[in-house]
């Protein structure tokens, strides 16, 4: 999990951790990139699913799509590690920029 806002600062978590922390050089030269506004969460007993999309797609007045560009599908564990990762990257964020709405019309100017 990273102690920073710095995504190359990464370290692995879980019991082996605990007795002794792994540093990893992070190697992402051309990976693709997916900027993702969407994200739908599905789970399992052995996984979870999460499907990345950009924006909505206005089909009718009252029906969407969302086209799902990028499927991510971890174990529980790694689920619940990058769950706590995302935690503390966004209260990091927050207390550096301040706090996210995440209701777009609360943020919206009048």
């Amino acid at each position: 999990m990273a102690d920073n806002l710095d995504p190359n600062a990464q370290t692995l978590g879980g019991a082996a951790a605990a007795a002794q922390q792994l540093q990893i050089d992070v190697d992402d030269e051309g990976v693709p990139i997916t900027y993702g506004k969407l994200v739908r969460v599905g789970a399992s007993a052995e996984e979870i699913t999460l499907d990345v999309s950009g924006p909505l797609k206005q089909t009718g007045p009252t029906r969407a799509t969302m086209k799902v560009e990028q499927r991510l599908i971890l174990n529980p564990w790694a689920a619940k590690r990058l769950a706590i990762a995302l935690g503390q990257t966004i209260q990091k964020y927050e207390e550096v920029y301040g706090e996210l709405e995440i209701d777009e019309r609360k943020r919206m100017k009048k």
